[in-house]
This record gives structure tokens, C-alpha cells and sequence, in this order.
């Protein structure tokens, strides 16, 4: 098991039986060939996206059109949230999937009460979104895709917000790990690479 792999705390309802394979619309049964192919598929999605944003409101429904428009040729769930128990990566527990949708609809009226961040001085907004993007990733409503998810999500609320989001400007790494100090409720790791990558 690698630093970028999951487990449920019972059995994984996602995964074919006696595997760590997600079900897949391509049924393929190898976790490597599976990873590459994703990456392949979605990275595809992923730049369709910035020619032609997904329309929402920035709300939880909005979040599920963008994974769903991302994951839809590889996964029958995708934009589904997740069921099941906790969610675990790298011995950091994620919201259990009874309690998302509920999470998720308090966690967006917030954002929402703060107009989504628009009309903020470049500072304030990194703080805000250091915040959001925290929140977000400890939520972790989907069983796969959650990281790429969220930066499409973000970026797109950030050019509404009239700032720009450049994610090529740090390593995946260093972001990575800003956000794990993020779901401890250390911010400033990810204040910093966003001060970095926040470009307007």
C-alpha cells in the first residue's frame, strides 16, 4: 500500500471481491494498469474543464457535477457520494458516509453566507480558501478522485471570485502535504503554497 491508497474500516463496498481493485467500467483488474488509466482519462477531462467550466453554485451539488463529469467513463459512481464507514488514507480517518450529505450541506451554507468568497482582498480570500479547501478534503465525499475534485472546484470558485488559481506553480507533494496539516486544523502550510500559486 502506497501513501496515495485508501481503506474502509470494514470491507470496501467498491471493490471487486478479494481485491483492492475498484469496480471499473473498463474491467480492468490490476490496480497499477487501473491507476494509469484514470490518470490518462481524467487528465483529458480535466482540460476540458478549464475550457469549459461545469455551470453551478458552488454548493455540494455542484462539487458531485464536477467529479461526476471527471470519473464518468471509468466509474458508475461517479459524482455519487460514498456510503459505508470511515474512509482511511494514510491513517487519517474521513467523514463516515451516513453523516456526508449532512456535513456537506452545513459546510457549503457557510460558504455560500460568505457570498463564496467574492468581492475579498487577495489575503483575506487565501485565508478563506485555506479554510474551504481544509474542509473539503477532510469531508472527502467520494470514494476515489476527492484531491482533483476539489482543485477544479476551487479553481473555478477562485476565477469567479476575480482571482486565479495556478496549481503548475507548486509540487503535488508540497500540496499534499499542506492539505493533511490543513484537516488538523493547521492552516498556514496551505496559506503559504497558496499564497504561491493564487496568482491575482
Amino acid at each position: 500500500m502506497n501513501k496515495y491508497d485508501y481503506s474502509y474500516t470494514e470491507s470496501d463496498p467498491y471493490c471487486y471481491a478479494d481485491s483492492k481493485v475498484l469496480v471499473n467500467k473498463l474491467n480492468i483488474r490490476d490496480t497499477t494498469v487501473l491507476y494509469e488509466a484514470e490518470r490518462e482519462i481524467t487528465c483529458f477531462k480535466l482540460l476540458e474543464l478549464h475550457e469549459k467550466p461545469i455551470n453551478g453554485r458552488f454548493g455540494f451539488a455542484h462539487l458531485c457535477a464536477i467529479h461526476e463529469f471527471i470519473f464518468c467513463d471509468v466509474y458508475n459512481w461517479a459524482g455519487i457520494p460514498r456510503t459505508g464507514g470511515f474512509l482511511s488514507k494514510s491513517g487519517t480517518l474521513f467523514v463516515q458516509g451516513i453523516y456526508i450529505k449532512d456535513t456537506a450541506n452545513k459546510l457549503f451554507t457557510e460558504l455560500s453566507s460568505e457570498n463564496k468568497l467574492r468581492g475579498l482582498e487577495k489575503e483575506v480570500f487565501i485565508r478563506r480558501l485555506a479554510y474551504y479547501m481544509g474542509e473539503v478534503n477532510a469531508l472527502h465525499p467520494f470514494r476515489e478522485g476527492n484531491g482533483r475534485t476539489a482543485r477544479e472546484f476551487f479553481r473555478e470558485l477562485a476565477l469567479k471570485a476575480e482571482h486565479c488559481i495556478d496549481y503548475g506553480l507548486t509540487e503535488a507533494d508540497t500540496l499534499l502535504n499542506a492539505d493533511v496539516e490543513a484537516y488538523a486544523k493547521n492552516y498556514d502550510p496551505l496559506i503559504n503554497v497558496l499564497h504561491s500559486i493564487v496568482t491575482i
